[in-house]
C-alpha cells in the first residue's frame, strides 16, 4: 500500500494540470490592489493541494480496496467475470444491430 501511495503522490505532484491551474487560474482570485499577493497565493495553493490530496487519496484507497475485493472469493470473481462478458456481448450486439442513419 505504501508503494501505491508514493506513486500516487508523485503522479499528482508532476501532473501538468496542477501547474497550469496554479499559473493560469489561481492568480485571478488574488486581489493585487490589496497588497502583497504572496500570502493569498500560498493559502489558495495549499488549500487546493489539501483538497486534491484528500479527494485523490480517498479515491485511490477506495479503488485499491475494491480491486482486492473480488480476489477474496473465487465465486465472486467468476460472477464479476461472467457479468463483464455478458455486458460485452450485449454492447457488441447493440452495435451490430443498430442502424445508423446517414
Amino acid at each position: 500500500m505504501a508503494g501505491s501511495v508514493r506513486a500516487g503522490f508523485w503522479a499528482g505532484v508532476t501532473n501538468p494540470e496542477s501547474v497550469v491551474f496554479l499559473t493560469a487560474v489561481l492568480p485571478q482570485f488574488v486581489d493585487r490592489e490589496a497588497g502583497h499577493a504572496t500570502a493569498p497565493m500560498l493559502v489558495l495553493g495549499l488549500a487546493g493541494a489539501l483538497l486534491q490530496l484528500l479527494s485523490d487519496g480517498v479515491r485511490g484507497l477506495t479503488a485499491a480496496t475494491a480491486r482486492d475485493w473480488p480476489g477474496r472469493s473465487p465465486r465472486r470473481a467468476a460472477v464479476i467475470g461472467d457479468a463483464g462478458g455478458l455486458a460485452m456481448i450485449g454492447l457488441g450486439a447493440s452495435v451490430a444491430f443498430t442502424v445508423r442513419a446517414e
